[in-house]
């Protein structure tokens, strides 16, 4: 399918392996969502590699509304610098492709949901260490008024050398200006399993402290493997979450939880926002006082064997590449699994099924209408 007489297709085959594209060579695709998908490519002259995320052409004719997401998305990250965060370098539209594309830098590792799913619960100082370095990215990014709303196992990752990456601020909100996504009162965004209670009653009106209950599921998920609330379906997940009973005892699944650290992820998923950890710096200097300090990254890296790690061959990272597309998860997520975006991208594959088989019906009416006249000539 092209997209506005640009002769593009849309979806998987937007681009082909080895193409160029702004400087960049194409090597193989990341991942694909309903709004868009994501490549692996090759800066030509750097020689470096770079994840490119795309909007799919259809979705940005159809919904402006996402045309400014992402580029709120592209504009909030390239405001912030983070050893944490990965960086965006650069965002625009190729109207050659009727596209709007980002180049971030290009992770390579698991998501959380990966970690643990094949590693199981993390050790009590692991799993506090990774949540510090995503409330620091959230602390630096609630000095530009951002709230990010849609924190999840899924847009964490761990790289093979044991750096954390906060993936991205797709659904951000700048505090004071539009949400451009979502602006009227009433509405809900982000992944039942990991909001706020607030947030599940109106989106428009979190502040950060949204973020820091999420952070504190994301916690309790790294300590036991599970979340405080597994219902079967997005309904019965509200139905807990807006129970004004505190959420479960993280020590009922996992024994050897110390009781600072439950009592910590206690008050960061309090439910009312005033009960809770007012801040991700807050979130912070209350490990610290138990003893759960925020490494930095060059204590890390000192604290670390001074022997070179041994260098991935392309081929092996390809490989990477290619199990990490595979992923039921993916590592790269394009969109919240809310109910608005997975309506609206059902209905474009309806849309595609309706023009295809019109199309279809179309060819054989035309053959039949041909066989017809070729019948009449023969028997004149």
């Amino acid at each position: 399918m092209t997209d506005g007489g640009a002769g593009i297709a849309a979806g998987a085959t937007l681009f082909e392996k080895g193409e160029t594209f702004r400087g960049y060579e194409v090597e193989c695709p990341l991942g694909r969502g309903g709004l868009g998908s994501v490549w692996l490519v090759r800066h030509q002259m750097l020689d470096k590699l770079f994840a490119l995320k795309t909007l799919d052409p259809v979705v940005a004719r159809e919904k402006p509304e996402y045309v400014r997401r992402f580029v709120r998305e592209a504009k909030l990250a390239s405001k912030i610098r983070h050893p944490n965060l990965v960086a965006v370098h650069d965002a625009g539209y190729a109207p050659e492709k009727g596209v709007y594309f980002l180049v971030m830098d290009y992770v390579k590792g698991d998501t959380l949901r990966t970690t643990v799913a094949i590693g199981g619960p993390r050790p009590e100082r692991e799993a506090v260490d990774i949540i510090l370095r995503v409330a620091d990215v959230l602390a630096t990014a609630q000095r530009y008024g951002m709230v990010h709303r849609d924190l999840k196992p899924e847009n964490i990752m761990l790289t093979p050398d044991g750096t954390v990456k906060l993936l991205d601020l797709g659904v951000a909100k700048a505090s004071g200006g539009i949400d451009s996504l979502r602006t009227m009162a009433n509405s809900v965004f982000g992944t039942p399993a990991y909001i706020s209670p607030e947030q599940a009653v109106d989106s428009s009106a979190v502040d950060v402290r949204a973020d820091v209950y999420s952070l504190g599921v994301i916690l309790f998920e790294l300590l036991c493997g599970r979340r405080p609330y597994e219902g079967t379906s997005p309904a019965e997940l509200m139905r807990q979450l807006l129970d004004p009973a505190p959420i479960p005892d993280v020590r009922q699944f996992k024994e050897d939880v110390s009781p600072a650290v439950a009592e910590m992820l206690q008050r960061m998923c309090a439910k009312r926002p005033e009960d809770r950890i007012g801040s991700p710096k807050d979130v912070i200097d209350g490990f610290a006082r138990i003893g759960y300090q925020l490494e930095s990254v060059a204590e890390r890296a000192d604290a670390e064997d001074d022997e070179p790690a041994a260098e991935t061959s392309m081929k092996d990272l390809l490989a990477g590449v290619q199990a990490e597309g595979d992923a039921a998860s993916g590592s790269l997520d394009l969109e919240t699994q809310d109910a608005e975006i997975r309506a609206f991208t059902a209905q474009l594959r309806r849309r595609r099924i309706v023009r295809i088989a019109t199309r279809i019906a179309v060819a054989c009416v035309i053959l039949a209408a041909l066989c017809w006249l070729a019948c009449r000539l023969l028997c004149t």
